[in-house]
């Protein structure tokens, strides 16, 4: 009998090390869709960490759902702490407006769509697309990349993902002069882009691919919403040297 219980206790161990080690994975979570009459098209895609055990899948998931919520409310007040009681919100906004102004009224739209762009054993890459449209001559498209440290679930800004922003920043600086036929003298809004005090800076937008860093100017970050976006897209072997090592000593993983 004790040699059972040994045993048992032995595989017990064993299972609470396999589970404390998990690695987190992300799976499609189930969409967030306006049901009711009369009201703005809303869907949300979000990726879920999982398991959602993890305190580090938890700090992601919170984050992603911020993100949406920022999306569906956009003003200077208290943001609502979940994405349903957001997506009220928008329902009440429209409801009101359409009251006030019935023969003037376009129907309001809200779109989210979250996938990983990149991961390996340390950090993900998620690429989001989103629309939004509340009336005017158009609607507001944009694409955004959250970039978090997979062991502790922590969202990674510029400084945590490159070893020297600066140097980086020239480098960008030089391919994007490339790109848009500017010789190294020329004033940076020579051709028509609007970037403050007439000085090159990194978007708010930067990921990665399998083969690659991402970085992307969304409409009226540096030019008219007609221009569209701006992207400028870096080989691996080329941006490696500006990234802190210690995000890539492991090879990508799906």
């Amino acid at each position: 009998m004790r040699r059972f219980l040994v045993f048992g206790s032995i595989l017990a161990l064993l299972f609470t090390a396999c589970s404390s080690e998990e690695k987190i994975s992300f799976v499609p979570a189930e969409p967030f869709e306006n049901s009711c009459e009369d009201c703005p098209e809303i869907t949300i895609n979000l990726p879920s960490a999982q398991p959602e055990t993890k305190p580090e899948a938890q700090q992601i998931n919170k984050a992603l759902s911020d993100f949406a919520i920022s999306i569906l409310y956009y003003t200077d007040e208290e943001r609502p702490d979940s994405i349903p009681a957001a997506m009220e919100d928008f329902n009440l906004q429209y409801k009101e407006l359409k009251e006030n102004y019935p023969e003037n009224i376009v129907p309001w739209e809200a779109k989210v769509k979250g996938e990983v762009s990149f991961r390996n054993e340390k950090i993900v890459s998620l690429l989001f697309d989103s629309y939004i449209f509340t009336g005017g001559a158009h609607g507001y498209g944009s694409t955004s990349f959250l970039n978090f440290d997979l062991a502790t679930g922590e969202q990674l800004s510029e400084d945590d993902l490159l070893n020297n922003p600066k140097e980086f920043t020239t480098f960008v600086e030089s391919i994007f002069r490339k790109q848009n036929n500017l010789k190294p003298e020329d004033n940076i809004n020579s051709t028509g882009f609007m970037f403050e005090d007439d000085k090159f800076h990194l978007p708010v937008s930067i990921g990665f691919d399998e083969q690659g860093i991402i970085l992307i100017y969304n409409p009226y970050e540096i030019a008219s919403y007609a221009d569209g976006q701006t992207k400028i897209y870096i080989p691996m072997d080329q941006a490696k040297p500006f990234i802190k090592s210690s995000w890539l000593e492991v090879e990508a993983s799906s």
